[in-house]
């Protein structure tokens, strides 16, 4: 029921310039006083051997990709359903395969014009054939969601809607318009959309949740294909002091036999997303457990008392990508082109609104 996402589907804006890395190696454990919960991250039951690098630590490095149907939320009329059976499985997976077939068929020359209001693609099925069918099950379970806590698998916002930092603004009487500050940084191409790789409910056909670890002494690199996204986590040490919010934050790891902690905090409050909100008190634990030569379990928990009344805790199945496969340079030019036009957009709206007065 498994499948890999070819990175050679994507689009040719996606698979410009191959990107190389200079391999980095690995780290020594260091004790962090942390929140999260350990029972939330239970550990595997395999009895993986795990290899170890040169420097005797485990060795997560390769090309990883998550390319699951599974949604970031659960479905409201699931309830606390926690796994599909897998009769309901291979329905979803023949559904998901039917409507990858029918993105492959020939549009209609003759075909009318779309309805007023709907969105409009430059492609009629966005990114050609990368379209995911696959649902990959986490320690032998097909999760109706990618979020296990709270029991409902949804966030548990505050207030509605979150009080981000964006909806602050507006609520000072900004417009989102206004100004390149209230756009989004993947609109104005300072980063990825949201907070970092992986924890951002983005949509499943893209290289976004494609990434590369490397590993070397003191550090660990995780790099994001989307957005040439480099995150560079220190080993056995501590966080800045003092601490000053920046994109993807401030990130220090350590080991627990053969799992790699992480721990981040001091985003910037710009990075909240319509699809995960939050604001600059954010902490993020990541867990990478690695159970086969070509799975990891990742498993996270997000802490945010401005936008969430509890922990949220999620995990997933990094699968090793194929051999022969490459992550590409993912150049952004909305922040040359798009954005302009959209601030222009809003001044020409601006000055037709006064004329009609």
């Amino acid at each position: 029921m498994q499948s890999y996402y070819s990175i050679a589907s994507l689009s040719a804006r996606n698979r410009n310039l191959f990107y190389s890395v200079i391999p980095l190696r690995l780290v020594i454990p260091v004790v962090v006083g942390c929140w999260f919960s350990e029972s939330s991250f239970g550990q595997s039951s395999s009895t993986y051997n795990v290899p170890l690098t040169e420097h005797g630590h485990p060795d997560l490095q390769g090309l990883w990709s998550d390319q699951t149907r599974t949604p970031f939320e659960r479905p409201t009329a699931l309830g606390t359903k926690r796994n599909y059976t897998e009769t309901e499985i291979a329905e979803l997976i023949s559904a998901a395969q039917r409507a990858a077939e029918r993105t492959q068929q020939p549009l209609d020359a003759g075909r009318g014009a779309p309805p007023a209001g709907v969105t409009i693609t430059n492609q009629p099925d966005v990114n050609f054939n990368g379209f995911v069918t696959t649902y990959v099950p986490v320690n032998g379970e097909y999760r109706t969601s990618i979020i296990i806590e709270p029991e409902n698998g949804r966030l548990p916002y505050k207030d509605d809607p979150p009080m981000d930092i964006f909806a602050k603004r507006a609520a000072e009487g900004f417009g989102e318009f206004d100004g390149p500050e209230n756009r989004p940084p993947n609109e104005r191409c300072l980063g990825i959309p949201g907070q970092l790789p992986l924890i951002m409910p983005l949509p499943i056909d893209g290289p976004w949740r494609n990434l590369q670890i490397v590993q070397n002494e003191d550090y660990v690199l995780i790099y994001g294909e989307y957005h040439v996204t480099a995150r560079i986590v220190r080993l056995n040490g501590s966080h800045q002091e003092p601490a000053y919010p920046k994109f993807y934050g401030d990130s220090i790891g350590y080991w627990e036999e053969s799992t790699l902690v992480i721990h981040t905090k001091s985003f910037k409050p710009d990075q909240s997303d319509r699809r995960l909100r939050s604001s600059r008190a954010l902490e993020v634990i990541e867990r990478f457990t690695p159970v086969s030569p070509t799975e990891i379990v990742f498993e996270y928990q997000i802490k945010d008392s401005e936008i969430y009344t509890e922990r949220v805790t999620a995990q997933m199945t990094l699968q090793r990508m194929p051999e022969g496969q490459k992550l590409y340079e993912s150049g952004c030019h909305e922040g040359n082109y798009s954005l302009p036009s959209i601030l222009a957009g809003a001044r020409r709206q601006e000055a037709d609104a006064r004329l009609a007065q």
